[in-house]
């Protein structure tokens, strides 16, 4: 059920998706929807059920399976599936989930966590170890992998690190941290 007594479409039910309306209708009710409530999960839903969430509903919405809709509604589609994309980056990151609930405790109105840089606390806020990788990135796609590079370039790991660099520089293009963190990695490996 959403605010204002819809009912909203069950993403897990690709059944759900060939009434020609029914994308249209998400669209309608998508900025009225938690990231639980687009997932039909419950708030202290596990990492597996994220997990399982988000799977299903890549199942319905990912853009390759709705080639053969018209225009709009491949936007619509195209919408929605960013739509979950973000909320899946953002309730299986726990420090981006805390945040969010924590944002939802107190308002009731923001159903999206904000991701730009005023929302973030200033590198002097965060101590001798300055700005980490992941919170140069700018993108939230590209959080987790610059995460993971700085695990792995700490392990010792550099070519798994490198990967991990690539991935986060094709989500967050043109970004000098990143892009610098790649060439310092792959100066390494030579």
């Amino acid at each position: 059920m959403v605010e204002g007594g819809g009912e909203a479409v069950d993403p897990t039910e690709p059944d759900d998706l060939e009434p020609e309306g029914a994308i249209l209708a998400w669209m309608r009710v998508l900025d009225e929807l938690t990231y639980y409530e687009l997932f039909g999960l419950p708030p202290d839903a596990s990492a597996d059920d994220v997990h399982a969430a988000f799977h299903a509903f890549c199942d319905a919405f990912h853009p390759d399976r709705h080639v053969a809709r018209d225009e709009r509604e491949r936007q619509a589609v195209s919408t929605i599936f960013k739509r979950g994309t973000e909320a899946f980056v953002v309730l299986s990151d726990d420090g981006l989930r805390a945040h969010y609930d924590a944002q939802l405790a107190v308002e009731a109105a923001p159903r999206r966590l904000s991701f730009s840089a005023r929302s973030r606390p200033p590198p002097s806020s965060r101590g001798p170890g300055g700005l980490r990788l992941e919170d140069a990135a700018r993108s939230p796609t590209a959080r987790p992998f610059a995460r993971r590079a700085e695990e792995l370039v700490r392990k010792g790991d550099l070519r798994q690190a490198k990967l991990q660099l690539v991935m986060a520089n094709h989500m967050d293009p043109g970004n000098e941290a990143l892009e610098a963190a790649l060439r310092d990695v792959e100066e390494k490996l030579k």
